[in-house]
């Protein structure tokens, strides 16, 4: 049971926002907690954020379920960032939100789909860890 975070680029220049700064400083403080998520066995949660540049924006706003492999037990989620989000002071509050948001969502798509092993108790303590961190 592993959760994962990356972000989609559309034009290189989203590389300097704050959003970017804050989701990399995330994923890697997750990365440290690899090895014992991996313990736990279970699906991974793979949630993607779309980045908005000019024109390029997708074609849906808030958080979708993308795709699940059902052989790697991996869910895909995707999460738009709004503009303003970019370059705001709260982009760490937003990242976290969304993290749990996809965890629940992520619960009702397991438990529907009669897949074990994701725990979203744990999953939420992890992310309150990444806030304290």
């Amino acid at each position: 049971m592993s959760l994962y975070c990356e972000a989609f680029l559309p034009d290189m220049s989203l590389k300097e926002s704050e959003f970017v700064r804050v989701l990399t400083n995330i994923a890697a403080k997750l990365t440290q907690q690899r090895h014992a998520q991996k313990a736990q066995g279970g699906p991974a949660v793979d949630l993607r954020f779309l980045l908005p540049a000019g024109d390029d924006k997708p074609d849906f706003r808030g958080m979708r379920l993308h795709s699940y492999s059902q052989s790697g037990q991996r869910l895909l989620i995707e999460s738009v960032v709004p503009e303003n989000c970019l370059h705001s002071e709260r982009c760490t509050d937003y990242i976290l939100a969304a993290m749990q948001d996809a965890v629940d969502n992520a619960t009702d798509f397991f438990t529907e789909q009669q897949v074990d092993g994701f725990s979203a108790a744990d999953q939420h303590r992890l992310i309150l860890s990444l806030n304290a961190a």
